[in-house]
């Protein structure tokens, strides 16, 4: 996975203390931000903000991006190369797949993706994905709040189990006449537009699709299966049903 001219542009800009080797794919070096939470939004908001701020870090982290090296979900291996996520876990009596790193290669895991977001850009990946993930650890190592137990982020099990758990959720909200401008069912308090869309939309497609046998009905009034389609659906992206 290559990146443009202009976002290694808009990453030399924005990050200097981070290299992008071409041959190697690779983006490495420190990554710093100033982020926080907000209760409002239940996002991570970035950029210059004021000191008094609720919940505002400061802090850089030794990272390592492999766009070559795609996760389960289709996301680029991110790696805490300083190792601060070992302390962290060790100070918040955890292990470090509750601080969301993959114990088997320490990836962080950043979140489930649609299977049919075929795009990258790697400006809403850090924005959206690496600094808020890096935050989170940050989180936890300044307040002392054991990321399993935080109110602050809704959390899924872990690995493909919290895969399936997620698109169930998504298989829920499909099945409503949910609107574009009216509130997602997350209770997120963002319009369906701009929150869950790009997730459900697809599986609302399948979903509403004349099933296969010809009786004339929708898929989810005939042959529809959860267990059956979730994992085709995970597997391919676009299910034949």
């Amino acid at each position: 996975m290559k990146i443009s001219n202009d976002e290694i542009k808009w990453l030399k800009g924005h990050f200097p203390n981070l290299q992008y080797d071409e041959k190697s794919q690779k983006i490495v070096g420190e990554l710093d931000f100033c982020a926080a939470y907000d209760d409002k939004s239940q996002e991570v908001i970035i950029g210059n903000l004021a000191d008094e701020t609720d919940f505002l870090i400061r802090d850089v982290f030794e990272v390592e991006i492999c766009l070559g090296d795609l996760d389960m979900n289709g996301w680029p291996k991110v790696y805490e190369v300083g190792k601060r996520h070992q302390k962290i876990a060790e100070n918040c009596n955890s292990e470090i797949i509750d601080l969301h790193i993959n114990p088997a290669d320490n990836s962080c895991c950043l979140g489930i993706k649609s299977p049919d977001n075929r795009t990258f850009r790697i400006e809403p990946f850090f924005h959206e994905r690496v600094i808020p993930f890096l935050y989170r650890l940050s989180y936890v190592e300044k307040f002392g709040t054991d990321i399993s137990s935080s109110d602050h982020w809704e959390e899924y099990s872990h690995g493909d189990e919290g895969i399936k758990e997620y698109f169930a959720e998504m298989i829920n909200y499909a099945k409503s006449n949910l609107g574009r401008n009216d509130l997602c069912l997350c209770g997120s308090g963002k319009k369906y537009k701009r929150c869950h869309f790009n997730d459900i939309e697809p599986i609302k497609r399948h979903l509403n699709s004349s099933c296969s046998c010809r009786s004339g009905k929708k898929y989810r009034e005939c042959h529809f299966n959860e267990d059956e389609f979730l994992k085709r659906y995970l597997k391919a992206g676009t299910p034949n049903t």
